[in-house]
């Protein structure tokens, strides 16, 4: 059975980045990751999504209902994406709460989904903090996305000039679906 990913946002925040994140920690955990680009108006901020399969897939691209997990960086993204989800699957996404939890749990469209504040999370350096939050969120909650992985990932991929925050905002992350998920990770 093969697991399946998308990754959605618009131009700007990260999509590939994160979809090559991703691709690169299953890869180092043994899951043969196929990954897809699928651009949009990027430049422009239009919508940009990723699809990955891993585990036995012979093609990246989804088609409807085959997602296991869908992580929307706005959302309006994760509204436009919920039908490539599996009827069980689960959307992370980014939206500001205003009952001011950092992470509410609800529903979309008779989906689960965890709605990450990562604007709350982040405190005053949100500039570009989107995709590291959600990936540290993703690891606390998917064994297949290991924490030390994804840490270890972050400090090689990115340049020195940006490891200090990215790490800070991946832990952050981490911490806020470790409240949720603790030692009970999927």
């Amino acid at each position: 059975m093969t697991g399946s990913y998308r990754i959605a946002g618009v131009g700007g925040q990260g999509v590939i980045s994160f979809a090559k994140a991703i691709s690169n920690i299953l890869m180092n955990e043994g899951l043969n990751p196929v990954m897809s680009e699928i651009h949009g108006l990027s430049q422009r901020g239009g919508s940009v999504v990723s699809d990955i399969k891993f585990d036995g897939a012979k093609s990246p691209i989804l088609t409807g209902k085959e997602a296991e997990i869908l992580v929307a960086m706005k959302t309006s993204e994760a509204i436009s994406n919920i039908d490539i989800l599996k009827e069980n699957g689960i959307c992370i996404g980014n939206r500001r709460n205003d009952n001011g939890e950092e992470v509410a749990i609800g529903k979309i469209d008779g989906r689960t989904a965890y709605w990450v504040d990562c604007q709350k999370i982040a405190g005053n350096d949100q500039n570009g903090s989107v995709n590291m939050i959600l990936l540290g969120f993703i690891s606390s909650m998917d064994r297949k996305i290991p924490f030390d992985e994804t840490l270890k990932y972050v400090y090689g991929a990115f340049g020195s000039k940006y490891t200090e925050r990215n790490t800070l905002m991946l832990k952050k992350g981490y911490d806020a679906g470790f409240k949720i998920f603790g030692n009970q990770r999927a």
